[in-house]
This record gives C-alpha cells, structure tokens and sequence, in this order.
C-alpha cells in the first residue's frame, strides 16, 4: 500500500484540529462548565407584567395548543390558560368542567398518532383603535396552528384571526372573550 504525502499531510491536520479541541483554557486544571443542562420551563410573564397586546397574544397561544393525546378536550388548553382569562372564560376553566367545545375534526387523528397541535400568535392589523386609557380593549391575535407529528415532521394549519376582548382588572389585563374572525 503507498501511502502520498497528501495522504499524511490530511491526517496530521485532522489530527492537530482534533487536538486543538482538547486544550484547557483553565489554570486549575479544573473543566469550566459555562452551559446548563438542566432543563427548566421557561413560563410566560404573568398577565400583571403584560399589557392587554401580550395578554390577548399569550392567551390566544395557550388556548389553541393542544395535546390531544392527552387532552380530554379543547377546554384543557382553556384551564391551561386561566391566569391569563377573566370573566365567563375564567369561570368555565375554574369550574373544571369539560365544557361543550366543538372538537377539532381532526382531533381523533392527533389522538391516536400521538401529535400536538402548537399555536403563534401575533397583534392584527385589523385591531380596532381604542382610545388611551381604556379598560376594555378589542384586539385582533391572528394564530398559526403547527401539527406536531409524533415521527418529527410538522404541518402548519392556515392562520387563522381572532377577535379578543381583554379588560384591565386590579391584578393585570384578562383575556374576556374571543371569537373567530376569518
């Protein structure tokens, strides 16, 4: 076998890169650990730190994800979503009753192929303007839906807009109602 001088001059490179990552830039000795692995949730701000956009966002996101796999029902992502609701949507998510919400037709399919369904929001342009000061705000969340498929690959959904009403309390902006737009 002949080994080239082109031969030995890859493997020494190889070599002396594979090497240059093995330094230690420490004066110990000691390896310094400057990631984490530990892996924590990172929650939302809660709806006392947000303004009525980021409640009616935050919300809106946390409604339309859902584990169908898990979930009984659409209203789970509601109850998920109850330190962001007020008013009727909060009593329905407290009284933790599954409530009659019209199920997604292709809910079974997701069920049983363990997908989920994950949902990002952003403020509409058809927001109506209100007036500074307001305690009860319209604002319109258009979402887009992505199918989480058990085997890593994923289908985004049309996005879809909403029309919300969120109302300034004591404890922050909650999410009041909302309803499909287009």
């Amino acid at each position: 076998m002949r080994i080239t001088r082109i031969t030995v001059a890859a493997v020494c490179t190889a070599a002396a890169v594979a090497l240059a990552g093995c330094g230690n830039d420490t004066t110990d000795g000691q390896h310094v650990h400057e990631g984490s692995d530990d892996h924590q949730v990172i929650e939302p701000l809660s709806p006392q730190q947000t303004g009525a956009d980021q409640t009616a966002i935050t919300a809106m996101q946390m409604i339309l994800s859902w584990q169908p796999a898990l979930d009984e029902s659409k209203t789970d992502a509601l109850i998920r979503a109850t330190a962001y609701l007020g008013g009727d949507l909060l009593a329905v998510a407290d009284s933790g009753t599954r409530a009659e919400v019209r199920p997604d037709a292709d809910w079974q399919q997701w069920a049983a192929a363990k997908d989920a369904v994950t949902a990002v929001c952003a403020h509409s342009d058809t927001t109506p303007a209100a007036p500074v000061g307001m305690r009860t705000v319209v604002i319109d969340v258009t979402c887009t839906q992505t199918v989480l498929h058990a085997g890593g690959r994923s289908t985004r959904l049309t996005p879809q807009t909403w029309r919300t009403t969120t109302v300034r309390t004591d404890d922050g902006w909650r999410l009041t109602d909302y309803r499909f737009q287009q």
